[in-house]
């Protein structure tokens, strides 16, 4: 490897303190005494020990001023990766801004895998940690050596359909990851934290690894995936690959929903700490929207073969390629109703927007709401009210065209979206689905239980982004106006045309 590396002054290299606490790490009969000797050598990162052994990431039972006592009770396994993190946060603040973004990435991935390691136990998690927040020593170095001409390779990467692995052998002759394992070869990291490491190079598939070595090469696969989703720009393929290793790990107790929950906890609880800016990463929210779009995109992709796919996506024979179809429609769609669920509902009225600005045609949003439903639960009982969500979403399904969005936007509310549509026909719409409704004969264990919904409707051409939320905004406050003046009605805000229509049957507006 080192033959074929080029364009590299030196190798990379850990800081002395690193390497001196990874010696320490791999060896289990080392004394915690070894490792307060070398932390009390080094003032900054005493200073820090004691500070975390203070804050709410450990949470001891009471105040320490002492640093010996404190690497005492917090012991070997949580002092040694807190160590590492310290020596790296430092050498990474006296660098670029580009380089303390790849150190929140490995910090990002690092807490991922801690969180992951804790279904195996508190020693295991810290081995975690230890592992993956090396994982990408390899990029600090890069970055160290010449940040400029390493973003550009980044750039190249993310602008073409060429890998970054590609990209990177060309100008370097290695690639970050190779160049993280001749790094880690000679650090003193175990053999099993190596091998885990080398997986992701890799295909772990293919080595013989033992039980503890293979746990430690699948938490590793998530953590790495996880980081990908959240500080990378391909966030699509990186939701497909953490969803794929998460089932692989066949555990009820996470999902990319706490992940990414224990994850946020987890940095802004140690932000000061470890000199990270958590507020640089994406919202959660808008974080699975844009990969969810990124994946319809290459989903249509597929289809009409108009564009390369990326590779990950196309695996052994389409594998992954369902896995993109299963999430887009498990993201978006309602578990309990099969209908589209609020996140489609919303990522649709802003495709919606910009399509009817673009064109200068009108849009129409329905907001529906279940009359008395927290009775109808009272009265028959939950099961009752799941059973009354899905008929009634099944029947406005049933009576909504195929250019029109039906969704459950929470608890018993649905809402509709058409586009290219006048006032009038808006309110057609409208009472269409609540005379469905109103017509419905639901049967729940032997009683019939009536059911009707009040409905606000709101049209009008959208003249800029907001134009959505603000027409939702004015069908909700109809929805409100309907509940007030009698329920079972539409109520239409016509206030971007004439004044507002209160309709109850559809012969009075035919």
């Amino acid at each position: 490897m080192a033959k074929r590396r080029r364009s590299l002054n030196r190798l990379p290299s850990l800081p002395t303190i690193a390497v001196e606490i990874l010696n320490v790490f791999s060896d289990p009969d080392a004394p915690v005494q070894k490792v307060a000797d070398l932390v009390q050598a080094d003032p900054a990162i005493a200073g820090k020990i004691l500070k975390a052994a203070n804050s709410s990431r450990f949470g001891l039972k009471c105040e320490v001023a002492d640093l010996r006592h404190a690497i005492a009770l917090l012991g070997k396994a949580k002092v040694t990766p807190l160590v590492l993190s310290f020596s790296l946060s430092a050498h990474s603040l006296e660098s670029e801004e580009s380089i303390r973004h790849f150190w929140l990435r490995s910090f990002v991935q690092a807490s991922a895998a801690e969180v992951v390691g804790l279904l195996f136990g508190v020693k295991i998690a810290s081995e975690c940690f230890t592992t993956n927040l090396l994982t990408g020593i390899g990029q600090l170095g890069l970055l160290s050596q010449d940040a400029d001409k390493y973003i550009d390779v980044i750039r190249q990467s993310q602008e073409g359909t060429r890998s970054l692995a590609d990209i990177e052998r060309e100008v370097y002759g290695s690639t970050h990851r190779e160049i993280s394992m001749e790094i880690l070869e000679h650090s003193g990291l175990p053999q099993r934290c190596i091998a885990a490491i080398n997986s992701l190079v890799s295909d772990s598939a293919d080595q013989q690894l033992d039980d503890e070595t293979q746990r430690l090469a699948d938490v590793t696969g998530i953590a790495d995936a996880f980081a990908r989703y959240l500080c990378d720009t391909d966030t699509g393929v990186a939701l497909v690959v953490l969803q794929e290793r998460l089932a692989k790990l066949n555990s009820d107790a996470i999902n990319v929903e706490t992940l990414t929950t224990s994850v946020q906890k987890r940095l802004d609880d140690s932000a000061s700490l470890f000199d990270v800016d958590p507020s640089s990463l994406p919202d959660p929210d808008e974080l699975l929207e844009d990969a969810l779009d990124q994946l319809t995109e290459f989903t249509e992709m597929m289809q009409d073969g108009s564009r390369p796919v990326p590779t990950e996506l196309v695996a052994e024979n389409g594998r992954l390629k369902m896995q993109v179809d299963h999430l887009v429609k498990q993201t978006s769609t309602d578990a309990l109703t099969g209908i589209a669920n609020r996140a489609f509902f919303d990522r649709r009225l802003t495709e919606m927007v910009y399509q009817c600005l673009r064109n200068s045609v009108q849009m129409g949003v329905a907001v529906i709401d279940i009359d008395h439903f927290k009775k109808v639960n009272d009265a028959h009982g939950h099961l009752a009210g799941d059973h009354i969500l899905k008929q009634v979403a099944q029947t406005l399904q049933d009576v909504t065209r195929t250019d029109e969005t039906v969704a459950r936007y929470g608890g018993e509310e649905f809402a509709v979206l058409l586009d290219n549509v006048a006032t009038d026909g808006m309110i057609i719409v409208g009472e269409r689905l609540r005379s469905a409704i109103e017509k419905l004969e639901i049967d729940f264990e032997g009683a019939k239980i009536p059911i009707t919904v009040s409905i606000g409707v709101c049209c009008g051409v959208p003249t800029d982004g907001e134009s959505g939320l603000k027409l939702f905004s004015m069908a909700d406050a109809a929805l409100y106006q309907a509940k007030q003046t009698g329920r079972n009605r539409v109520v239409a805000d016509t206030s971007l045309g004439s004044e507002t229509a209160d309709v109850t049957d559809e012969s009075s507006i035919s």
